[in-house]
């Protein structure tokens, strides 16, 4: 749905700016155009975004951040692969992560500082715990088959859950 809307931001910037209203026609077209850079990053980078494997699941970050951002984590550390939603006004996000045994090490690309844990807990459902919050990724610029993680995370490790709080 976002791509269509930055496809209407150009268009619609385009001709606020060839009629008059260069500023606002300017600032639609560089948010549109902004987004549309952001797309093709994600989809020409040719990362891996979520991957559940016989040995583990990897957790992705899409550009702009970089690939040294994804986390693998191996089945032995894994308690519970997690969805779940962040709902902020009308907006709707989600997520994919997992709970790990504790005293395990941060995960590169999770929230490790004070302030994202913070807003985090703010801005999460107040039924997860911290450490699902953090070591989880959003379900953007890319699709997910919640029926075919479930048989995955089942097929791989049976006795670890998937729990669907989305």
């Amino acid at each position: 749905m976002l791509l269509p809307a930055s496809l209407l931001f150009v268009a619609v910037g385009g001709t606020l700016a060839a009629t008059g209203q260069p500023v606002v026609g300017g600032l639609a077209v560089v948010l549109g155009c902004a987004y549309l850079g952001r797309s093709a990053s994600a989809a020409f980078s040719r990362r891996v975004a979520f991957a559940v494997t016989a040995e583990g699941v990897t957790l992705g970050q899409a550009p702009p951040w970089p690939a040294s951002r994804t986390a693998f984590i191996p089945w032995s550390e894994i308690e519970a692969v997690v969805h779940w939603r962040q709902t902020v006004g009308t907006a709707t996000v989600q997520y994919v992560g997992v709970q790990r045994r504790g005293g395990a090490a941060a995960l590169p690309g999770s929230a490790t500082s004070r302030r994202l844990r913070r807003l985090n807990k703010a801005l999460a459902p107040a039924n997860l715990p911290e450490g699902v919050v953090a070591d989880s990724r959003p379900v953007t610029f890319w699709r997910l088959d919640k029926a075919r993680l479930a048989r995955a995370v089942n097929e791989y490790a049976p006795h670890v859950p998937f729990i669907d709080q989305g």
